[in-house]
């Protein structure tokens, strides 16, 4: 897809995902209903309308394109070689039910098994992230649009994000290695929207995770300078043989910064 229809696709997603989380914000406030999936993690009513608005938007605006989502997951369906829409109805389920702001719905372009471009939106907060090209990267709030490309930061101690929920031994370990820097611990895809806006620094994922949780935050920090890897320094990429499953990464606001994370994880593996 070249550089033109993506932006148009994307433009074109916005009130696609702004209506999602219209729909997920009011339930959240007046009521959800909860269940288990098969591996024992939570969905509500809240991720199965979401899906529902999501699914028909992106399908409004092309057919022809393959959507995968979360709540009916089949990452084989699309090749690797072909375009495909990648979204998660609400990303932060937990910190959801809990209550809490910190919950996103994410959708990605994966193109030839890279993620070319993403949107990231914060009902609760009311930010909207999107990208879909190299500097080509924006944050749009009730004052307005804004680019998020080249934006300066002040010389401090790297602000290291963790999961509020997946926070292991390992990760732990590797937090006290990078020390000193500050830690925050953050639900959802926010963290990848927290390091694109240079509000953070760093989020490294040891852990297990899928491509819907992790291919829209790609997307955008990638557009703004960052770079997501693999924990073992090589380019996060989504192929078919592959599934839907990412084994980790470390994403980071510039690739000194991954570096140093990298070098990190290599010690503790030693």
């Amino acid at each position: 897809m070249d550089l033109s229809s993506r932006r148009q696709l994307v433009e074109a997603l916005i009130p696609t995902i702004r209506r999602a989380g219209e729909a997920v914000r009011s339930l959240q406030e007046s009521g959800i209903v909860q269940s288990s999936k098969q591996d024992g993690s939570p969905v509500t009513s809240a991720d199965l309308i979401s899906h529902d608005i999501l699914r028909a938007g992106c399908q409004a605006l092309s057919s022809a394109i393959p959507v995968i989502s979360e709540e009916d997951h089949c990452f084989t369906a699309a090749a690797p070689h072909m375009a495909a829409l990648v979204i998660d109805p609400l990303d932060g389920t937990k910190e959801f039910i809990q209550g809490r702001t910190e919950f996103a719905i994410n959708i990605a372009l994966v193109e030839d098994g890279y993620a070319t471009a993403g949107l990231i939106y914060a009902p609760a907060e009311e930010r909207l992230f999107f990208s879909y090209g190299t500097g080509l990267v924006f944050e749009e709030t009730g004052s307005g649009r804004r680019s998020l490309s080249g934006l300066a930061v002040a010389p401090r101690r790297p602000i290291i994000l963790t999961s509020r929920s997946h926070l292991d031994c390992e990760t732990e370990a590797l937090l006290a290695m990078l020390q000193p820097c500050t830690v925050s611990k953050c639900g959802s895809s926010l963290k990848f929207a927290a390091i694109a806006a240079a509000e953070a620094d760093v989020y490294p994922r040891l852990s297990p995770t899928m491509i819907w949780d992790c291919a829209a935050g790609q997307a955008i920090i990638e557009a703004a300078g960052g770079v997501v890897l693999r924990a073992d320094g090589s380019a996060l990429r989504y192929q078919e043989d592959q599934t839907s499953k990412v084994s980790g990464f470390v994403a980071a606001r510039t690739p000194q910064l991954a570096a140093r994370a990298i070098a990190a994880i290599r010690q503790l593996e030693t």
